[in-house]
């Protein structure tokens, strides 16, 4: 009689544990549910930080908006004209003359040879554009900020380009390779 007695202890056994957990989630759900608050003593404070740009619509000075898109325009072609300019520049066809613009070195034939001129072209007139905003805005003359950009170009070309160089006179100007750093 003993193996019935453990059988039959194993299935209370067994059952008490299946059935507790269903008998108390059925008792749970008897009782009333409760509040929780969910509320502050006090308002929620936020930290808010914010710009106000005011714009003025109707009258507009339309000479000084055009000049400025003039300007926008410009500087967006030559940013997306640079990689053609310098390659132009590696391949010897072009140099930085002394008035702060581009000459044709050498003009190659064909259509290459019209790209080659179009580009500079198109170079040329959107440098001579932001040359003379810039002088009108610092006032002073064309010919100062010519000088200043010569310069400048002159600085930022790369050993082997070509640049306009002023004779020991200084009355004229002649073509050389842009020498590097050491080379003299």
């Amino acid at each position: 009689m003993k193996p019935h007695r453990d059988i039959l202890y194993r299935i209370t056994d067994t059952a008490s544990r299946c059935l507790l957990p269903v008998l108390a989630c059925s008792f749970v759900s008897c009782l009333k549910p409760f509040d929780v608050n969910v509320t502050t003593p006090e308002p929620i404070k936020v930290d808010l930080s914010m710009d106000v740009h005011v714009y003025q619509h109707g009258q507009v000075d339309k000479k000084k908006d055009t000049a400025e898109t003039a300007f926008r325009s410009a500087m967006d072609s030559r940013r997306l004209r640079m990689s053609e300019i310098q390659e132009l520049k590696n391949n010897r066809l072009v140099g930085e003359n002394h008035l702060g613009t581009l000459s044709i070195r050498t003009r190659p034939a064909g259509e290459y040879g019209d790209y080659v001129e179009t580009t500079v072209t198109a170079e040329n007139r959107d440098r001579e554009m932001l040359m003379a905003r810039e002088a009108e805005e610092k006032g002073v003359t064309i010919d100062q900020v010519r000088g200043e950009q010569w310069r400048h170009w002159q600085r930022k070309s790369f050993p082997g380009e070509w640049i306009e160089v002023a004779n020991q006179s200084g009355q004229d100007y002649r073509w050389e390779q842009k020498k590097a750093a050491g080379e003299e």
